[in-house]
C-alpha cells in the first residue's frame, strides 16, 4: 500500500509540473492565465469592459498575484487527498483483517484531511485573486463544486465518532453510521470528478495529462468500490444481531462496517 501511494504521488506530481508556468506564455489561450472574463462582441475573452481590460492588462503587466507553484501545489495537495488517502483509508478498513484496521483507516484519513484543508486554502485564495470585471473564478464550476465537497466531508469527522459510539451501544448500523458511510462515498466521488474539472479550467493540461488522471482516479475508484462491495457481502453473512461485548470486540475488526 506504500509502494502504492509513491506511486500515486509521482503520477500527481508529473501531471501538476507538466502544466505550463502561469503566464509564461501571454499568447496561451488558457483559463488561468486571465482569459476567462466575458466574451466581447469581437469574440475576444476578457474584452467585454473597460474594467475587464484594465484589470488584466494590469495582471499581465506586474505578474499574477499568486505563483505557479501554489497552483501546482493545490494540484498535488488534492488529488493525493481525493484519489489516494480517502479512497486507502476506506478501502483498508473494509479488508485488513486486524484490529489495526481502525487506526490505520484514522491515520490516512487525518493525513487525507490534512492535505484537503492545505488544498482548500490554497484553491479559494487563487480563485478570489482572478477577477476581471464582472468575471470572478470563485463562481466557476470548479471553485464551488470544491466548497461543497469540502462543507460536507467536513462533517465527517464527526459522524465517524458519532457512528462509532452508536454502534457500541446498539451493537447495529444507525442512521448515523449511514450518513458516514454515503456521503464520504458521494462527495469523495464528487471530488474525484472534480479534479478533472480543475484541469479543464486551468486550460493548460494535454489531454494527454487529462487522460493519465482518469485512469489513475478511475482505476482507485474502482477498487474502493470492489472494496465496499466486498465489505458488505462479509458483513451480511455475519449473524444479524450480535451480542454489545461480541460488537465491541469485533469492532476493529470490521463488524460495524
Amino acid at each position: 500500500m506504500a509502494s502504492v501511494g509513491i506511486v500515486t504521488s509521482l503520477a500527481f506530481a508529473g501531471l501538476a509540473l507538466g502544466i505550463p508556468q502561469y503566464g509564461d506564455d501571454q499568447g496561451s489561450s488558457g483559463n488561468m492565465q486571465g482569459n476567462g472574463g466575458p466574451p466581447s462582441e469581437s469574440g475576444q475573452p476578457g474584452g467585454g469592459q473597460s474594467s475587464a481590460q484594465s484589470g488584466q492588462e494590469s495582471m499581465e503587466s506586474q505578474g499574477p498575484p499568486f505563483s505557479s507553484e501554489m497552483v501546482i501545489a493545490h494540484a498535488v495537495t488534492a488529488c493525493l487527498a481525493l484519489v489516494f488517502f480517502f479512497p486507502m483509508g476506506a478501502i483498508s478498513i473494509r479488508i485488513i483483517p486486524s484490529r489495526l484496521a481502525t487506526w490505520i483507516h484514522a491515520a490516512f484519513q487525518i493525513l487525507g484531511y490534512t492535505l484537503f484543508i492545505a488544498a482548500f486554502g490554497l484553491g479559494v485564495y487563487i480563485a478570489r485573486q482572478i477577477e476581471y470585471g464582472d468575471f470572478k473564478m470563485i463562481n466557476e464550476y470548479h471553485p464551488v463544486i470544491g466548497i461543497i465537497v469540502f462543507a460536507f466531508l467536513s462533517l465527517q469527522p464527526i459522524l465517524g465518532i458519532v457512528h462509532h459510539l452508536f454502534f457500541k451501544k446498539y451493537s447495529k448500523r444507525t442512521v448515523w453510521s449511514y450518513a458516514h458511510i454515503w456521503i464520504g462515498r458521494i462527495f469523495i466521488t464528487l471530488g474525484i470528478i472534480n479534479g478533472g474539472l480543475g484541469l479543464r479550467l486551468a486550460g493548460d493540461a494535454s489531454a494527454g495529462q487529462e487522460a493519465a488522471y482518469g485512469v489513475i482516479a478511475g482505476l482507485i475508484w474502482l477498487v474502493w468500490m470492489g472494496a465496499a462491495v466486498f465489505g458488505e457481502v462479509k458483513r451480511l453473512r455475519r449473524p444479524a444481531q450480535p451480542s454489545a461485548h461480541q460488537a465491541q470486540n469485533d469492532y476493529p475488526k470490521g463488524s460495524y462496517r
